[in-house]
């Protein structure tokens, strides 16, 4: 399948969308656009290893996010009334 209008897509107008730019979708987009112009041509089964690509790459991160929680549980603590002052604050 091709889709011309697809290569004229802007990471610009992606983040524009309300995704903040850190969001997965926005990578996962981005990465599947520059398959698109590499090829000219977007697959089910290529979107779907490009999904899967990033699911193992978020379980990856997830397992070490929650390793460092339960290694140095004061830290999250620390930063989580950090945050909660400042917007406390912020509201005042």
């Amino acid at each position: 399948m091709r889709y011309a209008d697809l290569s004229m897509m802007a990471p610009c107008r992606l983040s524009c969308a309300g995704l903040n730019s850190e969001h997965w979708l926005l990578t996962f987009v981005e990465d599947l656009l520059g398959q698109f112009r590499a090829s000219g041509d977007i697959n089910f089964e290529a979107v779907q290893r490009l999904l899967q690509h990033h699911q193992q790459a978020f379980l990856k991160d997830l397992e070490t996010a929650r390793r460092m929680y339960r290694t140095y549980p004061g830290l999250f603590q620390q930063e989580r009334y950090r945050h909660y002052n400042e917007s406390k604050s912020a509201r005042a």
